[in-house]
């Protein structure tokens, strides 16, 4: 009985190995960068649902507060140049670099004078991984 223990166990080993060396013989990829039409310098990041899983993205939606407009401040990321943007997520797997020209911040709030308008996902964990796949930053 101990012997086909083994077997099976050294069985479901050898089949776990082979499944993980075929995803990086296929060059799986977690994400691919499509261009945005009519601007060079921003790529639409679109995710697999296992590539958006490992990376912990969520949303949240931009509001009106007072007749301002407000995003979380987690949303928020600055380029080298010291502009701001927000990742937008059009659709399920999808998020797109978005320009915002702060106003405020007030704690975990952000007032923009310029950007997405109310209702629309941004994104709030993941934002730096989302902003490092579309740059094509290497994570190993």
């Amino acid at each position: 009985m101990l012997t086909a223990g083994l077997v099976v166990v050294a069985a479901v080993s050898v089949s776990a190995c082979k499944e993980v060396e075929t995803e990086t013989a296929t060059g799986y990829e977690p994400a691919k960068l499509t261009e945005v039409k009519g601007n060079k310098d921003i790529k639409r990041v679109t995710f697999t649902e296992e590539g958006a899983e490992r990376t912990g993205v969520e949303t949240e939606k931009v509001r009106r507060e007072g007749g301002r407009t407000v995003v979380p401040y987690a949303a928020l990321i600055y380029d080298a140049e010291g502009k701001t943007f927000v990742y937008t997520s059009p659709k399920p797997l999808n998020y797109l670099r978005v320009p915002v020209k702060v106003s405020d911040v007030s704690g975990q709030r952000v007032t923009v004078s310029d950007g997405p308008p109310a209702g629309t996902e941004v994104v709030t964990v993941g934002t730096a991984e989302v902003y490092g796949t579309e740059l094509e930053v290497a994570s190993h």
